[in-house]
């Protein structure tokens, strides 16, 4: 990411858009997404280099968006995703939104539906957007998706990528959307951001792009220098996970010791961990 800018941020709403915007894809580009792909970062650069001053007034000035991201109030992480990439599809000028959230249904049946079509460079693009955060549930099984799996182990990657790339994508050649846009979609993309997690340092490989960041279970805390400051709740989920430089001291927070789910937890090293029951993944 363009730190300069995205450390000048005050507005935590808007830190989160720039994030979910510019943060690297958690998926490794050699992972095969065929016939599709993951969204080009050529166009991401693109876009960061053409929102400097849009970023810094939007910061200044961000009552709007605000209002916008809180008339949904459903707290899940997906929606809250969804309504920051919407109110930048409608104000970024570069970008028209030419369709949004548009079902599809035959006889009275709901086939799906999908998340954005936009008007870019003269090309309409179709994009499929995800924000997963994913722990590797078997270290020796790094490069088996199936075994990435979410926070309380009721889904995985192999499945969502599945989902996406067999389903949802291909939901945009359908007549139904031709004939509401009113031209062809250009190219599909999914558009995937987030971060992976695993118990023990590995280097990026065929799934993650980049070093995970690390998941610890209850009972090795008491081994740690470092410390909790505190647990972070959806949707804070964003930009809140990337580094953090303290400036402030912290007070130590106490983790229950029987926590029974997952918990993503501000460090103070300024780092972001999950922390999991010890019988996590059993």
């Amino acid at each position: 990411m363009q730190s300069e800018i995205y450390h000048s941020l005050k507005n935590k709403t808007v830190s989160d858009l720039y994030w979910l915007l510019f943060s690297d894809a958690p998926l490794s580009d050699t992972y095969d997404l065929s016939p599709y792909g993951l969204f080009p970062p050529k166009i991401i650069d693109e876009w960061q280099i053409a929102s400097t001053k849009y970023f810094l007034e939007l910061d200044k000035n961000n009552s709007e968006i605000e209002n916008f991201v809180k008339r949904k109030k459903n707290k899940r992480l997906g929606f809250y995703a969804e309504a920051l990439l919407s109110y930048f599809f409608q104000t970024f000028r570069e970008i028209e939104l030419l369709l949004q959230n548009f079902q599809i249904i035959d006889r009275k049946r709901t086939i799906g539906e999908i998340d954005f079509i936009i008007l870019y460079n003269q090309k309409v693009i179709h994009l499929e957007c995800a924000v997963k955060y994913y722990m590797l549930k078997d270290v020796s099984q790094k490069n088996n998706p199936s075994q990435w799996v979410g926070p309380r182990l009721k889904d995985n990657l192999e499945l969502k990528l599945n989902k996406i790339i067999q389903h949802q994508i291909p939901l945009g050649l359908r007549k139904e959307i031709q004939d509401e846009i009113n031209r062809p979609i250009d190219c599909s993309y999914l558009f995937l951001k987030g971060v992976f997690f695993a118990e023990e340092e590995i280097k990026s490989g065929k799934i993650n792009r980049n070093k995970p960041n690390r998941f610890i279970r209850l009972s090795d805390l008491r081994n740690l220098d470092i410390k909790p400051v505190e647990i972070l709740t959806r949707p804070n989920w964003l930009s809140s996970l990337a580094f953090t430089q303290l400036s402030l001291e912290y007070e130590y927070k106490d983790i229950d010791k029987s926590i029974t789910n997952p918990e993503i937890v501000f460090f103070n090293d300024g780092k972001v961990r999950f922390i999991v029951p010890d019988n996590w993944g059993e």
